[in-house]
């Protein structure tokens, strides 16, 4: 897959550089430095594929050879901090042919450096593998005159210097400490000499990496193209990978593992499967706007047939509305008869507390009554025998409390103390915890009925709205219509399935709604089977409801030990 990557920099003097080695580095030959009387040869050349050089127009012949070219541009700059060249390395698409790779190159080299006076050297290398293609541009960092063939003066201008917040920075004078000013008083301002040289520009710059992905775009396939920009211009929230270089490349051929390298296929490991995610996603997105199209097309379709008449509702509005008012009052009537049911339960129980108790109190009790006789033995216990008697008190109410966790498991605080007046206590607490315990499902089943009366007893003091009125009075008479018409649902057209939901029914009271099945009674025979119906309905559900919740059906627990 073809990668975009172009990088300028500067053969800067003051950092060490010189254009000469830098010639020998990427054309892979030995070169003199007329300067300086040194000669580079940094070998390697199996790496070099192809050198060439490209000239502007009106340049000498003899700059044709590298080596006299950048020899020149040294010995005609000849300041200290003086930058006689830039290179160029850009990545070239493995998607192009040893002949592509060159036409690129000095497409891109004329159109972008020639033509504005630069020359340049060029040279194509890889990892001697086939792997990695790039190529290195020097280029000679000063016009050539076109007229004269000679070197260009570059031109400069002298700016103020800015600081941080874009403000000019004063000139001090050492010895004063203060600003200092001209014969006319006037305030003196730090200034620097800046080229005009078209390669310092940041536009030159911008133009450059666009234009050579422009050069390798056109001869790539759609779906290989390269893009300069980075990737927060492109608006991608992808992570960019790190330039790996040779020295890493070189340490995983090795064997070993690259700190670089291993980041970048992190990175593209997540790149991956943020991009899958997003695919997935617009598959989703794709064909949730194909349902709701469909969604669209239905309800166009539904608008267009229509609509049926309404059936005359209006003569069984009298027989709705009284129908209504029997159903709340059916309703509270029912929910008082459980409520009281559920009352005599818990009197009938609070009886049998008094009488009988139960198996888990009476267990709870000659369980703790062990621990008891202990601690009062060791209570009454003179001064010689006190000391063996609290011991064992407490061992036996260590093995007491065991035995009632076992019997009562729910019980949270089963541990007995030792102590005779303590122990009494906690008996008559675990006493009033078994009884709570025992009494809550009651209790509780009283108060959820209690608030179900209060609900339904507001809702029958309040009239029947119009509206649920009208859709029970409209049910009634389409069942009047099926009966005496059977086959007229025959000619209904089949539901969509997306018909609107009807709202209009009353809230639920706590069973299943009067309007789910309804028929409309015609004669007194259907009148009272119907009243037979709800009320063998009802009986059932009662009868039911004791079953689960009357502790009379069971035996009681007989009383264990000799009676009094």
């Amino acid at each position: 897959m073809a990668i975009y990557h172009l990088s300028v920099s500067n053969v800067s003097r003051a950092s060490g550089s010189k254009a000469t080695a830098t010639l020998s580095y990427i054309t892979g030959k030995r070169v003199h430095d007329e300067r300086r009387g040194e000669t580079y040869d940094y070998g390697r050349k199996e790496r070099v594929l192809r050198v060439g050089t490209l000239l502007p127009e009106g340049a000498p012949a003899e700059y044709a050879d590298p080596a006299v070219l950048f020899n020149a541009v040294e010995l005609h700059e000849t300041g200290r901090t003086a930058r006689p060249a830039k290179k160029i390395v850009v990545a070239l698409p493995r998607e192009f042919t040893p002949r592509q790779r060159v036409q690129a190159l000095e497409e891109y080299i004329r159109e972008n450096l020639n033509a504005d006076g630069y020359a340049a050297t060029y040279a194509i290398h890889d990892d001697g593998r086939g792997n990695n293609p790039h190529a290195h541009i020097l280029v000679a960092n000063r016009q050539i005159d076109p007229a004269t063939g000679g070197w260009a003066r570059l031109k400069q201008r002298m700016e103020y210097v800015l600081d941080e917040r874009g403000e000019r920075v004063p000139l001090i004078d050492p010895e004063t400490g203060r600003q200092k000013t001209d014969k006319r008083g006037r305030r003196q301002w730090k200034r620097t000499s800046v080229s005009l040289n078209p390669l310092d520009r940041k536009a030159k710059l911008k133009a450059l990496r666009e234009s050579w992905a422009n050069t390798c775009n056109a001869r790539l396939d759609e779906t290989a193209r390269i893009d300069h920009r980075s990737l927060e211009d492109q608006g991608s929230d992808l992570e960019p990978t790190i330039h790996e270089g040779y020295a890493a490349r070189a340490i995983e051929r090795a064997g070993g593992v690259s700190e670089r390298c291993q980041t970048n296929r992190e990175i593209r490991r997540s790149n991956s499967l943020l991009t899958a995610i997003r695919t997935e996603l617009g598959r989703i997105f794709d064909r949730l706007g194909e349902l709701f199209a469909a969604k669209i097309g239905r309800l166009r379709r539904r608008q267009a047939r229509p609509e049926p008449a309404e059936p005359n509702w209006r003569y069984f509005e009298g027989d709705a509305r009284r129908q209504l008012e029997a159903d709340k009052a059916d309703h509270t009537a029912a929910i008082r008869g459980k409520l009281m049911d559920a009352r005599a339960d818990v009197g009938n129980r609070e009886e049998w507390w008094r009488s009988h108790g139960t198996e888990e109190h009476e267990a709870a009790k000659q369980i703790i009554d062990v621990a008891r006789a202990a601690s009062r033995e060791a209570r009454d216990a003179n001064i010689f025998k006190r000391g063996r008697l609290l011991r064992n008190a407490e061992q036996v109410a260590g093995e007491q409390s065991e035995r009632l966790r076992g019997a009562v498991p729910w019980l949270e605080d089963a541990d007995i103390p030792a102590d005779w007046d303590q122990a009494n206590r906690f008996r008559m607490r675990t006493t009033k915890a078994i009884y709570d315990h025992d009494m809550q499902p009651r209790t509780r089943l009283v108060a959820e009925l209690e608030r179900r009366l209060e609900q339904a007893e507001r809702a029958e003091s309040e009239r029947p709205s119009p509206e649920q009125v009208k859709a029970l009075a409209l049910r009634m008479a389409e069942q009047r219509a099926q009966a005496e018409n059977p086959t007229q649902d025959t000619k209904r057209p089949a539901p969509s399935g997306d018909e609107p939901l009807d709202l209009s029914e009353p809230e639920d009271w706590g069973e299943a709604s009067p309007f789910e099945s309804r028929q409309a009674p015609r004669t007194k025979a259907d009148l009272l089977n119907e009243i037979r119906q709800r009320t063998d309905r009802l009986t059932g559900q009662r009868e039911a409801e004791q079953r689960q919740i009357d502790p009379w059906s069971a035996q009681p627990p007989q009383r264990r030990g000799h009676g009094r």
